[in-house]
Formats: C-alpha cells, structure tokens, sequence
C-alpha cells in the first residue's frame, strides 16, 4: 500500500513539475520570443491653417505660386508654412512642396499633389518625406481641403498622420 502511495505522489509531483515547466517556458517565450513592433511613433496629424498666394509667376507647365499661411495643428501647435506650387491653370492640377514651421523651429516637410474640384475648392494630398528636429525623418500623409473666396486667400483644413520614427 505504501508503494501506490509513493506512486502516486511521484506522478502527482511529476505532473506538477510538468507544469511548472511548461508555464516557465511560456513565459520565457513571451517575456523573449519576438518582439511586436508597436507604431507608437505614428501619430494623428490634423490642423487649419489661412493664408495667401504671396507671388505668381509664370513657369514651364503653369504658374509658380508661392504660398504663406499660419495655424494650427496636432504635432505643431501653432505653425506657419510655405508651399510653392507650379499650378497648371489649363487642368486645375497643382504640384510642388511644403514646409510647416512650428514655434520652436522643428519643420515638417513634404510634396503636395493638388487638383481643383470646383473655381473655389482645392483638394490635395501632403506626402510628408523628413523635417528638422523631431521631424528629422517622419513620414507621412495627410489630406487637405483649400477653399478660396477670390483665388487670393485661403482656408484650409486637412486630417492624416505622421511616423515621427
């Protein structure tokens, strides 16, 4: 009877120790196995802005525009920025570069495509390709809607995200 006793005990303490290892090696598995990447660097990028054409001029393909505007963005704060845009009058269509500056002097920059949609209404996308200070290397898109009551000044507002890497 003993000896079933003994038995029993050495299985029961062996499927413990069974176990034991078993979670053990789970976590060792969890704690170092793969790591995920997690994107905590991308963050929402959404703001406004108003501002002005500053300077026209003509240019191979269209008009060379130069665009100044300030205001407000997550990721800026308050900013003001630059485009300066070669703007095909006979397609509507629009390409060229942006610079958004914020108070502390970080610059976030990127490409615009743009493509009027009415005699008022812009619609345009900011590929976000590096920057200065804690935009040194972002990536990023953004999307933007441009209204203008006389082609002159402007209200924008545009929504997207930044990699801040």
């Amino acid at each position: 009877m003993k000896t079933i006793n003994t038995i029993t005990t050495t299985t029961s303490n062996a499927g413990l120790l069974a176990r034991s290892l078993t979670l053990l090696l789970v976590a060792v598995t969890l704690g170092f196995g793969p790591q995920r990447v997690w994107a905590a660097d991308t963050v929402p990028f959404k703001g406004n802005a108003q501002g002005a054409i500053v300077s026209a001029t003509p240019a191979p393909g269209g008009v060379l525009v130069r665009v100044l505007a300030e205001g407000y963005a997550t990721q800026l704060g308050k900013f003001s920025r630059e485009e300066v845009l070669v703007l095909n009058p006979a397609t509507g269509s629009a390409v060229g570069t942006i610079v958004f500056t914020a108070a502390n002097g970080d610059q976030l920059s990127g490409t615009v495509v743009a493509q009027f949609t009415s005699a008022t209404t812009l619609v345009a996308t900011y590929t976000f390709t590096g920057g200065t200070g804690r935009f040194a290397n972002a990536t990023g898109e953004a999307q933007a809607l441009l209204s203008t009551p006389d082609g002159v000044h402007f209200t924008v507002e545009f929504d997207g995200s930044v990699n801040k890497n």
